[in-house]
């Protein structure tokens, strides 16, 4: 096995996005809740735990769960050796490129294509946690994808000395 050139590890820590995954689940929370800790209110109301249905509150809550324990879980890892480049997007998929199947490799400012795994006409597939740069990789079958990056300088001496 060939030695690992470049290893990076990504992970979606941006403040507002994590303020956007967790407010759903605090007005979800905060609504089942708030009648309970009022003082006005009778006792009837305050077993509104007991009345809440499954498509209220419970189908809700645990889609909620879901989406943000995959937030937390999500990683973007790349690894560059002398003979591949590995991919791997935990815990959904993981890909392998040959050296050889690649015409071109530069690292490039892509702009804002969004997060997650993305097409764009210009570069094709994305596969973006944050930022906006990221190694293009122009395939001998046309095909072209962009991998994202917190490292640009690194990976740009990485690619500069597999030339």
């Amino acid at each position: 096995m060939a030695k690992i050139l470049f290893k990076e590890e990504q992970k979606f820590t941006q403040w507002w996005l994590w303020l956007l995954l967790l407010s759903p689940l605090v007005v979800l929370m905060y609504s089942v809740i708030a009648p309970i800790l009022n003082e006005t209110t009778n006792i009837k109301t305050k077993s509104l735990l007991n009345d809440v249905s499954w498509s209220n509150f419970y189908i809700p809550f645990f889609i909620l769960i879901a989406i943000l324990l995959l937030f937390i879980f999500l990683k973007l890892k790349t690894e560059i050796t002398s003979e591949r480049i590995f991919l791997r997007y935990f815990p959904l998929f993981s890909k392998e490129w040959l050296w050889a199947d690649v015409k071109k490799a530069e690292v490039i400012n892509y702009g804002f294509v969004g997060y997650g795994i993305r097409i764009s006409l210009k570069h094709g597939m994305v596969y973006n946690v944050k930022g906006n740069k990221g190694l293009a990789l122009y395939f001998n079958n046309g095909k072209k994808i962009v991998l994202g990056t917190q490292k640009p300088e690194e990976l740009e001496k990485i690619i500069r000395g597999l030339s």
